[in-house]
């Protein structure tokens, strides 16, 4: 019986059992033969045929046998056979499935007997159940979309099982321009808004059109609303404002448009799960006298949001008890109310935007993350249902070398003990191959679904199967840049320059001769030596853009002149197209004005 985490046991139910049906194991396939078949309920939904052809091709790749799918309608039934989903053959056994408590995502892996039984609840259970038990059971792992690694074996077997898992967390992203593919998502166990995910994957947490995140203005905008009804928006400094301005929230007007824009969305988009009611993304909240009452006795500028918000989802709750509001606690709504409550339809999505990322949230010195920690605390007090938003990327310099992957495990265990429901980790979403992109989504994913995965070994098993004999020298320099910031100090935000202090030219050197190594030990790989090298964009990028701003100074000056041309060459190939959250990147021009700050020729 294998360990479950304590990550998972916050919601996971575990149980062994004793009788003989269960003490023998069971050899699904050997030299490259099998006589077991796959069972799916004659009228199984989508995602659970998926699971059945995913289970099939996946034990075709790891042993050569090839199994057949029946339906559960199928006489007579076989001794041996994998059971998937609220199969008839489940009654026939006399097997109960606590159906309820599995939920949509949550299922059973057992063997009674011969047979294996993999049970999940609608719509994804059934398919987490069967990459629960290719993954966790028989090796499998999923990098990337085109890097994975399926052991071979020549007898398949599984031991005694009875292990019943329900993700802690009930949203799960990892917004990453690289983890957007529907199949890599579902492998993962993922269920992101953003990810690419079908009706085959069981669908995903779907915001209402339009309704992700920052809509005041879309609810009520200004441009058609302001003219004639200027009191509908935030009073600052004594003035109404147009531009850059937030809802009057106490303004009984503002909360009927709310309400009936947000019950037409929901009428128009009857899949969507949550539609956010909140703030825009800069501050100028209404200083009106109603509006701030009510924030002075709450001790919080959220009070004004949160009680239009609440009042917004009373009315859904009569037509749309299914369906959720969300808002932000960001900024300067961050601070819990004192007395206020969320509605139970209401999800709070708090956001760590201000702080370090590079110790752990909880730990670290730095003030802001404090503050934050202390915020967080007070929400899990008094809200049903809490989400977070946090960052994983260096905004303005989506390239340079951060180093954050140590903390992301921490700061997940740290929201997932305080009950928090839903994580949404955004890194770099707009351009595909940002600094170590495809290392942080995986190692993101994995906490995301198992808060106790353990953080060297998604680390290494990543760094292992997508770079080959290249990844001693990667985790080397992951080491090298993550100690530096560990026993100096450094606090890292998500605006940081290149001539911050976690970076100094002889770690930079160091760092270029250890990515130097990795492309060596894979010069005769093709495939592999190209990821190395996108990979080593992240180090260039440092060397390039501190030389710049001091063009003769050693060694970093020698050594952009080396690096310009490989840098600047493999942009296209990587198929980066920003360096920054804000700005599409024109390589001509930024190639041009790097070589003559450089004192190089462009081409």
């Amino acid at each position: 019986m294998r360990r479950i985490p304590w990550g998972m046991l916050l919601m996971a139910v575990v149980s062994v059992g004793i009788c003989p049906a269960y003490a023998q194991e069971l050899v699904i396939a050997e030299g490259g033969q099998s006589s077991y078949h796959i069972v799916i309920p004659e009228k199984a939904s989508e995602p659970v045929r998926h699971a059945a052809d995913e289970l099939a091709k996946f034990i075709r790749e790891m042993t050569g046998a090839n199994l057949s799918i029946r339906t559960d309608t199928f006489q007579p039934a076989a001794d041996q056979e994998i059971l998937l989903s609220n199969n008839r053959r489940l009654q026939e056994l006399g097997v109960e499935i606590d159906w309820q408590k599995l939920g949509k995502e949550g299922y059973t892996i057992k063997t009674v007997g011969q047979r294996l039984i993999i049970a999940g609840g609608e719509p994804r259970g059934t398919l987490y159940g069967v990459y629960g038990l290719l993954e966790d059971h028989w090796g499998c792992r999923w990098f990337t979309p085109d890097c994975s690694r399926i052991p071979h074996h020549n007898r398949l077997t599984i031991g005694p099982l009875d292990e019943t898992i329900v993700p802690v967390l009930e949203y799960r992203e990892p917004f990453t321009y690289d983890c957007f593919d529907g199949d890599w998502c579902a492998r993962n166990r993922v269920n992101s808004s953003s990810g690419r995910l079908g009706p085959q994957h069981g669908g995903k947490i779907r915001f209402g059109s339009g309704f992700f995140v920052h809509t005041f203005d879309r609810l009520v905008p200004p441009e058609k609303y302001f003219d004639e009804h200027p009191e509908y928006f935030a009073l600052v400094k004594g003035k109404r404002l147009k531009d850059r301005t937030q809802l009057c929230c106490t303004n009984e007007d503002v909360i009927r448009i709310v309400t009936e824009e947000i019950l037409k969305a929901m009428e128009r988009d009857p899949e969507a799960f949550v539609f956010s009611v909140s703030q825009n993304d800069w501050y100028n909240y209404c200083e009106c006298d109603r509006c701030q009452a009510l924030a002075k006795a709450e001790e919080s500028q959220i009070a004004p949001v949160l009680q239009m918000v609440n009042r917004v989802a009373e009315a859904v709750e009569k037509r749309f008890p299914d369906k959720a509001i969300e808002t932000l606690a960001y900024q300067w709504t961050r601070k819990p109310p004192k007395t206020m409550r969320p509605r139970p339809n209401v999800i709070i999505r708090l956001c760590s935007i201000e702080c370090c990322f590079a110790h752990p949230l909880a730990t670290c010195d730095l003030p802001a993350n404090k503050a934050f920690v202390e915020d967080l605390r007070g929400w899990a007090k008094i809200c049903n249902r809490l989400w977070v938003w946090d960052y994983v990327t260096d905004f303005r310099h989506y390239l340079l070398p951060f180093p954050n992957q140590r903390v992301r495990n921490d700061n997940i265990k740290l929201f997932v003990e305080n009950n928090v429901k839903g994580i949404f980790e955004q890194d770099t979403y707009n351009t595909p191959n940002s600094e170590l992109a495809a290392l942080g989504g995986y190692m993101t994913a994995k906490f995301l679904w198992n808060p106790d995965y353990d953080e060297n070994l998604a680390m290494n098993e990543f760094l292992e199967g997508y770079y080959g004999a290249a990844a001693p020298f990667i985790r080397q320099y992951i080491d090298a840049l993550h100690d530096r910031v560990e026993k100096e100090n450094i606090h890292c935000s998500i605006w940081i320059p290149p001539t911050h202090p976690h970076l100094t030219d002889e770690l930079l050197v160091e760092a270029n001769q250890l990515w130097q190594k990795a492309e060596e030990a894979v010069h005769d790989d093709p495939t592999l030596l190209k990821r190395v090298k996108i990979g080593r964009l992240s180090v260039d990028y440092a060397i390039l853009e501190r030389a710049r701003l001091a063009p003769q100074k050693e060694p970093l000056a020698s050594l952009a002149k080396q690096r310009f041309r490989p840098f600047v060459e493999l942009i296209p190939v990587a198929g980066i197209t920003r360096l920054n959250e804000w700005n599409p990147l024109n390589l001509e021009d930024y190639r041009t004005k790097l070589a003559d700050a450089l004192g190089l020729e462009s081409r």
